[in-house]
């Protein structure tokens, strides 16, 4: 069973890694705040009410994060960058099992 205690657990050295990623806990549910690079404004807030979505909400942001260090937003993905990220996506969704 999918709890937020075990997807904080998956995604905790993604998330200290990373570091634009707040995660608060709200009355209606765990909110994640996205920073922008300077730590000074949001960039986007997302509420997940349920440990699904706070696990597929966090899963696109590493996506995301995996294709830019791939790149460092220089160039377009190759085949291989996108089969190592879907490689270490893949790993994050076993780890949710």
């Amino acid at each position: 069973m999918l709890t937020f205690e075990k997807v904080f657990s998956v995604f905790e050295s993604f998330l200290a890694e990373n570091g634009i990623y707040e995660i608060v806990q709200t009355t209606h549910g765990h909110t994640i705040l996205e920073w922008d690079s300077r730590s000074q404004e949001w960039i986007s807030v997302k509420l997940c009410a349920t440990p699904k979505e706070l696990a597929e909400t966090l899963l696109d942001n590493l996506t995301g994060y995996l294709e830019y260090k791939a790149t460092l937003g220089r160039r377009d993905l190759t085949y291989e960058d996108m089969a190592q990220v879907n490689a270490q996506r893949q790993e994050y969704i076993e780890k949710l099992r």
